[in-house]
């Protein structure tokens, strides 16, 4: 089984609609992965965004029962591979430690994931979207 995480900064709307879509997929397409999610700059047990949770049960994917998970929280040692959602992300991940061959960013092709934090459901629509495409194409890598 590999162990997946996913990152972003709040771990309330970019990293927790990553875990929910990377769940779908690999349930879809019967693959053995573990995922997870958590923010490199929030507090344990926060709610995910409401935006978050609506447009990803609109593709059929419940998010609600997540919850944040601070970064420091958690053993990076577990994870087989760590997606972050913008560069920033991975370099602040790489001066903790972890090591560079296990973090990578979501669709860094097309320069990242945006947060879409405080924007209207289509800003989250674009977001999922973008999450999804990445997900489905990082998926493929491991």
């Amino acid at each position: 089984m590999k162990n997946i995480l996913f990152v972003c900064t709040g771990n309330t709307c970019r990293s927790p609609m990553a875990q929910g879509i990377c769940e779908k997929i690999a349930k879809d397409n019967n693959l053995n992965i573990n995922v997870k999610s958590a923010g490199i700059s929030t507090f344990s047990g926060l709610p995910v965004s409401e935006n978050a949770i609506a447009v990803c049960k609109e593709i059929g994917v419940d998010i609600s029962d997540l919850r944040t998970t601070f970064i420091g929280d958690i053993n990076l040692d577990d994870f087989d591979r760590i997606f972050v959602m913008t560069n920033s992300h991975k370099i602040r991940l790489l001066s903790a430690g972890v090591d560079s061959k296990k973090v990578s960013v979501l669709a860094e092709d097309t320069g990242g994931i945006s947060d879409p934090y405080g924007g209207d459901l289509n800003i989250y629509r674009k977001c999922r979207d973008q999450i999804y495409k990445g997900t489905e194409n990082s998926i493929k890598e491991l």
